[in-house]
């Protein structure tokens, strides 16, 4: 019986093991995962930066072309006036 207790043992502590290593592979990819998703959130705030900077140009380029044409609609009433 004593061989039999020790054969169980045996297998036994090769199951923990085996879990350790699992539960080891599993903190090892949790910890990858991590890493993978505080790059995406990196991504995203990126993403949101450019998006304000792409509205903040779009403004400034509506403000220009309306200057534009107001210079241009001056331009004309000016030229108007020396018409022979």
């Amino acid at each position: 019986q004593s061989e039999l207790a020790g054969e169980a043992i045996k297998a036994l502590a090769g199951s923990v093991n085996e879990a350790a290593q699992a539960a080891t592979q599993i903190a090892a990819s949790s910890q990858q995962q991590l890493v993978g998703v505080d790059q995406v959130a990196g991504a995203m705030e990126s993403i949101k930066e450019a998006t304000s900077q792409n509205v903040a140009g779009a403004k400034q380029l509506e403000a220009a072309a309306r200057n534009l044409n107001d210079l241009g609609q001056r331009l004309r009433q000016l030229v108007g006036r020396f018409q022979v």
